[in-house]
């Protein structure tokens, strides 16, 4: 009777071993429509090719991910395909062990392989780029973790000749996709990279580590250093970089998120700023609109002659910012500061759009709709360095310009009450109100901003 138990026990053992995998390919096939909809991200990414093949103790996919309309403007799009072999668990025979995880039972082990080059089309790579490798492994817990590993090295990008040299560490990454639906968490950490151009440009950083689609579908970035450079003598060296954000509850199509930053210290052609502090909360804005301000903001100069197009100022006045501030949109940035040598910069901005948005042809008609609070506090210092600057724009010579002009220059915009003097002299600050279509100026009512705008202009002429 024990022996008959036993054989019918392991019998049944050697079943479930058999029939395991041909159902865990099943559930893999029905999940994989869901997989290729969450890679689609419209305005970012599309999906152009997407197969299934089942197999009983292993799959394979095949998904061609190209760039969407705005980012590509016209086909053949960059993309690049994800060829995987899946091996069905719950013991995934076959699939390549890795040094960390040892034998783990789960419903798969997933292996990627991902054409990087063709991310590159035109460009050729010395040594070659081979495709990356990202493992991943499905439990039973209903989470599929990823893992890529992209050892270090030094690459030649040619295109007719040499464009660019690239120099970095070992990249890692880390992604945790829940099958059932939910933010994707990923994790990278990047200690050295740096890309020089040909000509001179730079882009590197250090130490750089990126989460996205942490706890309450937000991220952050950290990095001890930033880099960039033109390769013309204009350069940006950012350090101790700490940027985190969290995506808020919004309606359908809009985003609502909370934004803190911070830079210790940033050197701009040789000129030493930082700390900078960024705190900014936005609420229902349109991201399709969002995606149109970009696109319409790149069509304003003529790529050649640099030429202002009045027919795009006039669409993004008419059409762009309307649209984008419909809908009731807010924004908030209750904290920009930045330290200078000159002493602190110091910003704050609410605007609250209306649900409707009527008929706009300037700019100005766009603004007037607007609940704006904005306000600007500059140190004394940097308000007379901005000063000679507007008296040299305006086509004097730096050698007539003396103390005594900029004490006048700036005394008259007090005076006019286009700006105002604080802290004893110390600093200058400007405060702009907009409320049911009343306009205030420093605390005083503005006929209107064609008025305001007069005076502005008067004042730059005189100086």
């Amino acid at each position: 009777m024990i022996r008959k138990t036993l054989f019918w026990g392991v019998l049944t053992l050697i079943g479930l071993a058999v029939a395991a995998p041909a159902l865990v390919g099943f559930y893999l096939e029905r999940e994989f429509d869901d997989m290729v909809a969450r890679l689609a991200r419209p305005g970012l990414t599309q999906v152009t090719h997407a197969h299934f093949e089942r197999g009983w103790f292993s799959s394979h996919a095949t998904i061609r991910v190209e760039l969407a309309a705005p980012i590509c403007g016209a086909p053949p799009c960059v993309g690049t395909t994800l060829d995987t072999t899946v091996y069905h668990g719950p013991l995934p025979f076959g699939a390549p062990p890795e040094n960390s995880e040892g034998f783990e039972p789960g419903l798969g082990v997933g292996v990627t392989r991902i054409d990087a080059a063709s991310l590159w089309p035109r460009h050729v790579f010395e040594p070659s780029l081979a495709p990356l490798r990202v493992i991943t492994r499905v439990g039973f817990d209903g989470l599929a973790r990823s893992h890529l590993h992209f050892d270090g090295r030094a690459l030649d990008i040619a295109r007719d000749r040499v464009v660019a040299h690239i120099e970095t560490a070992p990249i890692s990454a880390d992604a945790r996709i829940p099958l059932a639906g939910g933010p994707i968490a990923l994790d990278m950490a990047s200690p050295q990279f740096e890309i020089v151009g040909a000509d001179g440009g730079q882009l590197a950083w250090r130490e750089l580590e990126a989460r996205l689609g942490a706890a309450g579908e937000g991220g952050s970035l950290r990095a001890h250093s930033l880099r960039i450079a033109d390769g013309l003598g204009q350069s940006a060296l950012l350090q101790s970089l700490a940027w985190q954000w969290q995506m808020l509850p919004s309606a359908p199509a809009r985003i609502s998120a909370r934004v803190d930053g911070r830079i210790a210290r940033a050197v701009i052609n040789n000129n030493a700023y930082g700390p900078l502090w960024v705190e900014a909360e936005t609420a229902d804005l349109d991201i399709r609109a969002w995606r149109a301000l970009f696109a319409q903001l790149g069509l304003l100069r003529d790529i050649e002659t640099g030429k202002l197009d009045d027919s795009a100022r006039a669409t993004l006045y008419s059409e762009t910012l309307p649209a984008l501030l419909a809908g009731a949109p807010r924004i908030d940035v209750p904290r920009l500061q930045l330290t200078t040598p000159q002493g602190d910069v110091r910003l704050k901005l609410h605007i609250q759009a209306p649900q409707t948005m009527h008929e706009a042809r300037l700019l100005a008609d766009v603004v007037s709709q607007l609940d704006m609070n904005f306000e600007a506090r500059l140190p004394a210092d940097l308000a007379r360095d901005l000063t000679v600057q507007v008296m040299l724009a305006s086509g004097r010579s730096p050698y007539a310009i003396e103390e005594r002009d900029i004490d006048q220059a700036l005394a008259e915009l007090v005076q006019q009450n286009l700006i105002e003097s604080v802290d004893d002299g110390a600093a200058y600050r400007l405060r702009l109100t907009i409320e049911a279509g009343r306009l205030t100026l420093n605390g005083r009512n503005q006929i209107g901003w064609k008025a305001m705008i007069d005076q502005f202009e008067a004042a730059r002429e005189r100086l």
